[in-house]
């Protein structure tokens, strides 16, 4: 009996910890940016992104996005304000702009381009084996962005979980749906990538790189909303291209004007 429950527990505690949930921890830079109506100073914060079997969840600084795939929705936290907008998934800009504003947004979104082509260029980034991939996108008005993207296939998670819950977060931002479906073409997951950003003559560079990958369990309610939050309607337009502050530069969070209803 003795042996049979010695074995038990050796079984037990060397088995691998399915239930776990991937965790990243990011590094990033934003150059300082200047643009006409606009500046923006250099930034550098971390990120953080807990990846479950259907849920994930993105923390930097005061912002916090929740995808729940099981459920349909995406939560935006602002953990400051104590306010949360809550989106319906798969996403739909129409339900989220006025009617009137809809061609004017539909022809901005048919001149943003977006590939991602694969290289056979290979290095080492920090112990994981990376390819690099290369991602471009045309912004209206002439502007483009470019990123060097390594992604490495050492680090084990569900890709296709990995590349749908990633999409969901990414459609809420302008030009999101390409940049989601081109980003399905990269095998593995990104652990350095570098962006050069050129708008109206104005060039900026970024770059996010993961610091450490590991597997741990999630503090129980950690993919839900917090008690007390209150529900503020999600504001399309202040979102920009790639996150951020739009052209009114209000930030995702702001209050609106009429009071918000608490979440129980």
């Amino acid at each position: 009996m003795r042996f049979a429950t010695a074995v038990a527990l050796v079984a037990l505690f060397s088995a691998p910890a399915l239930c776990a949930d991937l965790v990243l921890t990011k590094a990033k830079h934003t150059d300082a940016v200047k643009l006409p109506g606009q500046e923006e100073p250099a930034k550098d914060t971390t990120e953080i992104t807990w990846y479950g079997k259907d849920r994930m969840r993105n923390e930097e600084g005061d912002r916090v996005t929740i995808v729940r795939a099981d459920l349909k929705k995406m939560y935006l936290l602002d953990t400051k304000a104590k306010t949360v907008s809550t989106i319906d998934l798969p996403f739909e800009m129409k339900k989220h702009i006025p009617a009137e504003m809809a061609p004017m947004m539909e022809q901005m979104m048919g001149q943003m381009k977006v590939t991602v082509a694969a290289t056979t260029e290979t290095k080492k980034i920090k112990e994981w084996n990376a390819t690099k991939y290369t991602m471009t996108m045309a912004l209206p008005m002439g502007g483009s962005i470019t990123q060097d993207i390594w992604a490495t296939k050492d680090i084990e998670f569900d890709r296709a979980a990995f590349a749908e819950l990633n999409g969901a977060m990414m459609s809420t931002i302008r030009g999101g749906a390409s940049m989601a479906s081109e980003f399905k073409k990269i095998e593995g997951i990104p652990v350095l990538t570098e962006r050069t950003q050129s708008i109206m003559g104005q060039s900026s560079k970024a770059r996010e790189e993961v610091g450490s990958a590991e597997m741990k369990d999630a503090p129980e309610g950690h993919y839900e909303v917090p008690k007390g939050y209150t529900e503020n309607p999600f504001d399309l337009m202040a979102e920009s291209p790639m996150g951020g502050r739009g052209a009114a530069g209000k930030p995702r969070g702001a209050p609106p004007a009429d009071k918000p209803k608490e979440k129980n």
